[in-house]
């Protein structure tokens, strides 16, 4: 009997055991499936700096970080420029490869003082949703339009108190942290007390680190607190989050092998009883842990094995109800990777050359960008930044955090502890536990289909017959002139799909049925836009208020010679020079050597638009030229002038054909419709062709550029694609080519390279500059991500005193 007692106990602590563990797996197997399906992606977004000029050019380079590497999920990058909290002034589109994108924010010159937005996202991060965006503030100074070196908002306080776990219980003592702002986030340093809802004092505070803080309370059943600030009116009371009769304790400290944990729990009370706790980053499970029924339970995380960042610790009960929460930060260091700056040569002096070198200590293979600027033009002492913080703290958490470089500024104790409270103050929402385990993962919005995804359906012109099963030409011309061509194949319905495409820009796409005459027999439909998409975002968080540094007088210099050059009026200057013809004009712009000749014959279609009633331009010519004939056989064509020379008795000599200065098939012309060309020359003899071209030169010239653009309207097989902005090069003078004498040189970005990319052994980067007219303190910066997920950020600053490392 006795031994049937300890039997029956054993069976169902071991059922119950059992039972805990298949939950725990069932609810980190629910994890594991979100990850899957929706990965995390962050960004770091490297500016040259931190404030610009109204009128000028803010270079960038982004990273995208995902699963601890570079992302490889997401290949289309969308970075706007806000001045207010939804207002998009300026938006630039970019590609992705490798997780890495650079380009540039033209700023107008008409920009008024004052703080804007740099909002940056990739359509699969909206996954996750919209609060965690990469954002940044960024200043420009501009057109005053206000008298003020100041714009202020009024003072609010809002003070906010995070108990540790989530809940006040009662009887428990625990800690709770507070987190004290303006009403622009901005951190305010305060003291007070604690009161219960009698007025008695329970505890004094005090704000340790930009407003945040903590102190112990033990609340009691039934009782209600709040808290009054030193030096404020008592008729502010903030209140406290209201005290649960039932509920769990949870703490963590930091331990030399991670964190500390206590639990604890009433024991009469099965629904609040801990069962089992998940540890979770970057929605990966990285350790459970099963409880007994006890009222007290305590332990070490050990987190040296982990990879750095947010860990998210969550007690569940037997029901897979969370009971409470908390955020810790892990910090092994393994991110870091090792590099250091050297100052070769340092020259103040105005227009000098200087040089820096980036010297690795290990096998490096990955992508860095570096921005050498005045530094006596920078709002503060360093960046508030940067890819540390953005990638491994900001990124995760939904919420402003002040300065959050300064986490990963030193080992110390002080800045450990600041981040801790960071972690009290701040919550996990990128999902619900309960809705987790309820619903189960939730399908993405939103999936990157590799880069541009061009898909349409093709008609017979002016009918709606689909072009079904048949081949096309597609000539892709860009802003820049050049041009490629392409062959796709319609289906049974007449659609067509063409994916990883990189498109700039204005580019024109002009479709073609290969069999030439018939190419304007087609009428193109494009699909949806898979690029220039816009998005419904939430207004994000805004603020206006902003105090110009000592630098301002400056600032005010070199704005009001950006407005003296944009505004440059030259008067009563009078050129006596000949005046070129149209076809003339044409012609320079179009012929380069010997093609620039007297011709026999020149036609200008860049100022007539008598050639877009034709097919092509050979039915065109042979009714404008007199003596061009133009045999079709198929898909075979031979154009033949009858003045040039017959040197055979089989007949005369086929004309050589030039499609912008390069021989040509006369097929892949008479693809091309007749309003897409700009110039034809037509030559008896040409000394540049093979054999001198006994048959003639027929040269013709497609247009580009604005002229292109100007001819594509009422088309109906030209279309004009947004593609992806176009990424410009930054400007470095070379004064050992360029004069010194007689120019300004007041540039504040003295170097911006954006794409370094290596791959070798202990490489050594060397990165040579000018200084500018007046730069008498340069600030470096280096960042970078390797493809293993190791992390550069570097910022040094040279001064007079100093020109070495």
């Amino acid at each position: 009997m006795k031994n049937k007692n300890l039997i029956l106990p054993l069976i169902f602590f071991f059922s119950l055991l059992c039972s805990v563990r298949i939950q725990a797996q069932r609810t980190a197997d629910l994890l594991t499936a979100w990850s899957g399906t929706v990965p995390i992606e962050k960004m770091h977004l490297h500016f040259d700096r931190d404030n610009y000029l109204a009128g000028e050019t803010a270079w960038f380079k982004a990273y995208l970080y995902s699963d601890y590497q570079p992302d490889t999920i997401s290949t289309s990058l969308y970075v706007e420029l806000l001045k207010d909290s939804s207002t998009v002034i300026k938006r630039a589109v970019l590609p992705v490869f490798l997780g890495n994108a650079n380009g540039q924010l033209e700023l107008p010159d008409t920009l008024a003082t004052g703080n804007y937005l740099v909002r940056a996202y990739t359509p699969t991060m909206l996954n996750n949703g919209t609060g965690y965006l990469f954002q940044r503030r960024l200043f420009v100074y501009g057109k005053q339009s206000l008298n003020a070196e100041s714009v202020q908002t009024k003072t609010e306080i809002r003070l906010v108190f995070f108990p540790e776990g989530g809940n006040l219980v009662a009887g428990f003592p625990g800690m709770v942290a507070f987190k004290a702002t303006d009403g622009e986030e901005r951190p305010l340093s305060v003291s007070g007390s604690i009161y219960t809802d009698k007025g008695t004092e329970a505890v004094h505070f005090t704000s340790q680190h930009d407003g945040m803080g903590m102190f112990e309370l033990t609340p009691s059943t039934g009782t209600s607190y709040y808290a009054l600030l030193a030096n404020q009116n008592e008729t502010i009371k903030y209140p406290l989050p209201a005290v649960a009769e039932r509920g769990v304790s949870f703490s963590v400290i930091p331990h030399p092998q991670g964190s500390f944990f206590e639990l604890k729990q009433k024991q009469e009370d099965p629904a609040f009883q801990a069962a089992y706790m998940i540890g979770q980053m970057q929605h990966h499970v990285v350790f459970k842990q099963n409880f007994t029924a006890r009222s007290e339970q305590q332990g070490v995380i050990n987190t040296q094995h982990l990879r750095s960042g947010i860990l998210q610790i969550t007690v569940f009960n037997k029901d897979d109800m969370p009971l409470a929460e908390r955020l810790c930060f892990v910090d092994n260091k393994e991110y870091r990777l090792n590099a250091s700056l050297k100052a070769d040569t340092v020259d103040f002096n105005a227009k000098a050359r200087n040089r820096v070198s980036i010297h690795f200590a290990d096998t490096v293979q990955g992508g860095f960008s570096v921005s050498i600027i005045d530094d006596e033009l920078s709002q503060l002492p360093a960046r508030q930044e940067n890819i540390f913080s953005s990638l491994l703290l900001t990124g995760d958490l939904n919420g402003y955090i002040h300065n959050p470089a300064y986490y990963f500024s030193s080992d110390g104790d002080s800045v450990k502890m600041a981040l801790d409270l960071v972690m009290m103050t701040n919550g996990w929402r990128r999902f619900h536990w309960e809705k987790l385990v309820k619903e189960g993962p939730v399908k993405p919005l939103y999936r990157d289909k590799g880069y541009i995804d061009l898909s349409g359906q093709v008609f017979y012109k002016g009918t709606k017959k689909a072009f079904t099963d048949k081949q096309l030409v597609l000539i892709v011309a860009g802003v820049d002139g050049k041009r490629s061509t392409q062959f796709l194949q319609t289906n049974s319905d007449g659609n067509f799909r063409l994916d990883s495409m990189l498109l700039f820009e204005r580019t024109n796409l002009v479709f073609s049925d290969v069999r030439g005459k018939k190419s304007q027999y087609i009428d193109v439909l494009l699909g949806n836009d898979s690029l220039r998409r816009h998005f419904q975002l939430p207004a994000s968080r805004f603020y206006r208020s902003y105090q110009l540094p000592a630098v301002s007088s400056r600032w005010k210099m070199d704005y009001a010679a950006i407005e003296k050059v944009s505004g440059i009026m030259l008067e009563e200057i009078r050129l006596k020079s000949f005046k070129k013809s149209p076809q003339q004009l044409v012609e320079e712009r179009y012929t380069t050597g010997m093609f620039s000749g007297d011709a026999n014959k020149s036609i200008d279609l860049v100022n007539t638009d008598e050639a877009s009633a034709y097919q092509n331009i050979f039915d065109y010519l042979q009714f404008r030229v007199n003596g061009l004939a133009v045999n079709a056989d198929g898909f075979d064509y031979s154009v033949y002038f009858r003045q040039g020379a017959s040197i055979s008795s089989m007949g005369p000599v086929p004309m050589t054909l030039f499609l912008d200065e390069i021989e040509t098939d006369a097929s892949v012309i008479a693809s091309i419709p007749a309003s897409q060309v700009a110039l034809v020359k037509l030559y008896s003899s040409f000394a540049g062709a093979t054999g001198n071209a006994p048959g003639g030169v027929l040269a013709i010239y497609t247009k580009k550029g604005q002229d292109y653009l100007n001819s594509t309207s009422g088309i109906g097989n030209v279309r004009i694609y947004n593609g992806y902005s176009i990424i410009k090069e930054f400007y470095s003078p070379d004064y050992k080519k360029e004069p010194k004498e007689n120019t300004t040189d007041n540039r504040i970005t003295l170097l911006w390279r954006p794409n370094i990319f290596l791959n070798a052994i202990n490489p050594v980067v060397q990165l040579p500059f000018y200084n500018n007219d007046r730069t008498k303190q340069y600030r470096i910066v280096v960042e970078g991500l390797t493809v293993s997920g190791k992390m550069l950020c570097i910022e040094q600053v040279i001064r007079p005193a100093q020109k070495a490392f």
